[in-house]
């Protein structure tokens, strides 16, 4: 047990102290006060651009999902590991069209999907996702991926593993329902089946 008691002149010193230092830092907001908001949390995130930080957050979300499917896929039943996407796809659809009818992002034909996806697909997986348009009428649209972030970290973690091709198709197939229940989106080229690219073609049946 600590018996030791403080006299009063010490008590004293260390409360002018405690004043001291409380004066001292108002006193430099009052001085220098650019330079002290320059400390405050959003201070220091204003001296980050706005795509500099969607390509970290970005970039983090992508390292989780590529270690969570990595997951998935060492369960060990790759045919469950197949299906499970077929709901998360279907929900995955939902949650984007939120989005896309949050940002103003109009249209319910094939033309008009092939360049919705994408574009919410970008939000999620940051500024480096790449993919253009090969074909766009209101009936067919075809659309491939030259740059994917989901891939280019899954390759950067040495994984070879087939992670994506079932989510690459489920998951666009439910933003295409989402758009138009009458729209079907089909998964026709996958990297991790040997293509240089992924590519869809979006289809508006009657």
């Amino acid at each position: 047990m600590n018996t030791r008691i403080d006299s009063p002149n010490r008590r004293e010193f260390l409360k002018g102290l405690a004043v001291g230092a409380g004066g001292y830092a108002l006193g430099s907001l009052l001085i220098y006060p650019k330079e002290a908001m320059g400390q405050s949390i959003q201070g220091y995130l204003e001296k980050v651009p706005v795509e500099a930080r969607w390509d970290i957050a970005s970039g983090a979300f992508i390292a989780y999902t590529v270690n969570y499917f990595k997951v998935l896929y060492d369960q060990g039943d790759k045919e469950k590991f197949v299906e499970s996407f077929k709901e998360r796809g279907r929900r995955a659809g939902a949650g984007y069209k939120g989005l896309a009818d949050r940002f103003g992002f109009t249209g319910n034909d094939a033309k008009s999907a092939a360049a919705i996806i994408p574009a919410i697909v970008t939000l999620s997986f940051g500024p480096q996702q790449k993919c253009e348009i090969e074909e766009a009428t209101a009936e067919k649209a075809r659309v491939k991926c030259t740059n994917c972030t989901f891939w280019n970290a899954a390759q950067g973690m040495k994984i070879t593993d087939d992670l994506c091709s079932a989510w690459s198709q489920y998951a666009w197939e439910g933003r295409a329902k989402a758009i138009n229940p009458k729209l079907t989106s089909t998964l026709v080229k996958a990297r991790p089946r040997g293509d240089s690219v992924c590519e869809w073609v979006i289809e508006l049946k009657t």
